[in-house]
């Protein structure tokens, strides 16, 4: 299963939009809310990625022109940019592997001590 396919994505928001022409969809919120809350989520990853992409090829251009000509606070600048959009590429696929039915949903998380009470019943303690 391909999480992160931009071409689909595409095609679902579109069709997504169609059926915000329908005549009584505004009126129905029981059918519009999930819609709009869909739409916008994809909406959200689509222009996530869009960034991504457009920071990447800036990416490349900066570096081409340091191959042409070395310049100390461009090349800062290319480092700086590089580590800001691994942080955006990382960010972007933790929550694409988070994009699953259930994954948008609160969890409750219990931790028991066990055995060790002694060790990690501080653990415990911090956690909540």
């Amino acid at each position: 299963m391909i999480h992160f396919d931009i071409a689909n994505m595409q095609v679902e928001l579109d069709e997504l939009q169609q059926k915000t022409n329908v005549a009584d969809f505004w009126s129905n919120t029981e059918i519009s809310t999930p819609i709009l809350s869909k739409m916008k989520a994809i909406q959200n990853k689509l222009d996530k990625y869009n960034k991504i992409e457009t920071e990447l090829s800036n990416i490349e251009s900066l570096n081409d022109l340091l191959i042409t000509e070395y310049d100390k606070d461009l090349a800062n600048e290319l480092i700086e940019n590089t580590k800001n959009l691994e942080k955006d590429i990382e960010k972007l696929e933790i929550q694409t592997l988070l994009s699953g039915k259930y994954d948008k949903n609160n969890a409750i998380l219990t931790l028991h001590p066990g055995a060790r009470r002694h060790r990690v019943s501080g653990l415990g303690r911090n956690v909540i």
